[in-house]
């Protein structure tokens, strides 16, 4: 009977153990596409309006700029994405930004996803609008150094021109 004791304390000991293994910190976890996409939906629903810009910050948070009414705000969102930190009213945004935004198909947490899938490998550093031939595209930029550009108007990854 004692040789049945041992085997099961260890499996009822293995849930804990790999629980425990598969925890990060929040200021060293990637920009997952879960975390991004979660961080941009907060911010949008606390501010009212279109993420337009965003950042992660060294210590893990991110920084969200949304536009509402014309204006951007500011939003320092958990590492998480799950909770507003601060926010503070910026100001005006760009003309051709807000336009892009106004005439868009695809948001940015779509961009995101789309990104992702294309990518295949790391985490999300930064997203934004940026110009490709003209036209306005979602830069979606991965902590290896990798962008990958996703079309405002479709959300079809636009073929690199460099």
């Amino acid at each position: 009977m004692a040789s049945l004791r041992l085997p099961f304390a260890i499996l009822a000991a293995a849930p804990l153990a790999l629980g425990l293994t598969s925890c990060t910190s929040p200021a060293t976890s990637s920009g997952s596409s879960e975390t991004v996409v979660s961080a941009v939906v907060r911010a949008e629903s606390d501010a009212g309006g279109r993420a337009f810009d965003l950042d992660r910050e060294d210590d893990g948070t991110w920084e969200v700029q949304v536009v509402t009414n014309g204006r951007a705000a500011d939003l320092r969102i958990s590492a998480d994405g799950g909770e507003v930190l601060s926010r503070k009213d910026a100001d005006t945004v760009d003309t051709e930004d807000r336009d892009a935004l106004e005439n868009a198909g695809t948001t940015m947490a779509d961009a995101v996803r789309t990104a992702v899938a294309a990518h295949r490998g790391g985490g999300i550093d930064e997203v934004e609008i940026d110009r490709t031939s003209g036209e306005p595209v979602w830069k979606v930029s991965f902590d290896a150094g990798a962008d990958i550009t996703i079309s405002l108007a479709d959300g079809s990854v636009v073929p690199s021109t460099e």
